[in-house]
């Protein structure tokens, strides 16, 4: 194992600075355009679990993502001082790289909800079944009533269009929207998963059921990925090795943060919390005492407090799913290395696992289901929908009617125009420049019609995947005139 071999200066475009700068400095200069970045800012408007949240004292995405970025700092921090401590940091080509590494971690962590929707994960089913009940009548009304042209569209474009995932919009985000052009590195250990929509998910017990149970990336950043693969030395389907740290620490931030947003909104109250863990964990094992000795040591310091509780409750297991996450990369180390590992570092055989599901399963029960949720995701939806319907007849043009209103004036197709006009520039730019390069691909004229209507498509879901929650309710009833 060498970590050089991993971590990259490399940049799918060579920068314009210094050309001898050092991994160091270049993770440095990642962190500055991820942090002024446009999609990190809106992550403060977007949801983590309550729509429409004017409490600002409950979690957004941005909020959420910055306990993210501190868990996974904390856990990167001690894995480098285990590996010191074993005096193997020379041996891993680690030394005097830890500060890089950990900013590799940090930044991963804070861009790893960067292409969740408005929302949240309600959003992402919203654009999903809109893509598949549209999607098709769309095509067959810009291609004349013609069904499906190419083979391409069919087993591969479409059912990329079928599936909205935060995931695999990440990426899209970072590199063809926001053109951040991120070193290999850094974009290597956003990628959660290793496979697109169009392949098929394994079948559970497989030996990369874990790492492709969701997609990790579209069909349009396909190349990109297959240059990240070959830059870190990663074999296809595998993951970078840093992905598992950032993995655990949003694991250990969320199922705490979701308990204490609900106590704060009085969904559920401090007894009622209480009652729901023992009850849960009563379920889930038998003669264990683990989480309810961390919760009786909690309660004995707390009395009543409920916030005081937390505060205890939170800092106990960020200490013990630390400790255990940084034994578990150690452990496995080869194959954390090699990307092989085929499950989450808190795994589901130890206390640390059934405490987190424990917390996970009282928020799916008592929370994620009630009315202060509910209610404006129902709202969302309504907007995301009718929104998507407004801008459906940019879907419906022929090729050459697009182009001819995105180059000049349309008398005939003044609505679509007007629709095209609202539309972000730099999503517009990435669309053209992925259809620019067509021209010099191999594909058959059919082939490239399909990926024109198909990267029109991204356009759409790029556009509206990008508002904020606010912004999509303001949109939709300024379009609507409601």
């Amino acid at each position: 194992m060498n970590y050089l071999t991993k971590l990259t200066c490399a940049r799918p475009r060579v920068s314009s600075a210094d050309p001898n700068r050092d991994l160091l400095t270049e993770t440095e200069s990642n962190r500055g355009r991820i942090i002024q970045s446009a999609a990190i800012r809106r992550l403060q408007q977007k949801t983590q679990v309550y729509p429409l949240e004017t409490n600002a004292a409950v979690r957004s995405r941005l909020t959420h993502s910055l306990e993210v970025q501190q868990t996974g700092r904390f856990l990167a921090q001690t894995i480098l001082q285990r590996l010191s401590e074993a005096g193997q940091l020379q041996s891993l080509g680690l030394n005097n790289q830890e500060t890089a590494f950990i900013n590799l971690v940090e930044m991963a962590c804070l861009m790893h909800d960067i292409g969740n929707p408005p929302f949240g994960h309600f959003g992402e089913a919203a654009i999903s079944r809109w893509m598949q009940d549209k999607a098709r009548p769309c095509y067959e009304k810009a291609f004349r009533g013609q069904k499906i042209r190419s083979t391409l569209l069919e087993s591969t474009l479409l059912p990329d269009l079928f599936t909205y995932e935060g995931n695999a919009q990440a990426l899209r985000v970072i590199h063809h929207l926001q053109d951040l052009n991120l070193t290999y590195s850094q974009m290597g250990a956003l990628m959660k998963y290793t496979r697109t929509p169009y392949e098929p998910r394994p079948d559970e017990g497989s030996p990369d059921a874990y790492r492709k149970k969701k997609p990790g990336y579209y069909f349009s950043e396909a190349n990109l990925v297959s240059d990240i693969w070959q830059h870190l030395s990663i074999n296809d389907g595998c993951r970078f090795p840093l992905v598992y740290i950032m993995e655990a620490a949003d694991d250990i931030s969320y199922c705490i943060a979701d308990l204490e947003d609900a106590v704060d909104k009085g969904i559920l109250s401090f007894r009622d919390l209480r009652f729901r863990l023992y009850e849960v964990w009563e379920e889930f094992t038998e003669h264990n005492d683990y989480l309810p000795n961390i919760m009786a040591s909690a309660i004995q310091r707390a009395g009543n407090n409920k916030q005081e509780f937390i505060v205890r409750l939170r800092t106990r297991l960020v200490r013990d799913l630390v400790d255990y996450a940084a034994k578990r990369y150690l452990q496995q180390h080869q194959a954390v290395f090699d990307g092989t590992l085929d499950e989450p570092l808190i795994d589901g055989q130890s206390d640390q696992h059934l405490a987190l599901d424990t917390l996970k399963t009282v928020a799916i029960r008592h929370v994620f289901s009630s009315m202060e949720k509910e209610t404006p995701e129902l709202r969302g939806y309504s907007a995301l929908m009718g929104l998507m319907d407004i801008f459906q007849p940019l879907l419906e043009l022929t090729r050459e009617e697009f182009t001819g209103i995105s180059e000049k004036d349309s008398s005939r197709h003044f609505i679509e125009q007007r629709l095209y006009h609202r539309l972000s520039g730099k999503h517009k730019m990435a669309y053209h420049l992925a259809v620019q390069s067509l021209s010099d691909s191999d594909y058959t004229r059919e082939e490239q019609d399909d990926l024109e209507w198909y990267y029109r498509a991204r356009l759409l879901i790029d556009y509206v995947s990008g508002m904020t929650d606010h912004f999509v309710l303001t949109e939709f009833q300024s379009l609507s005139a409601i």
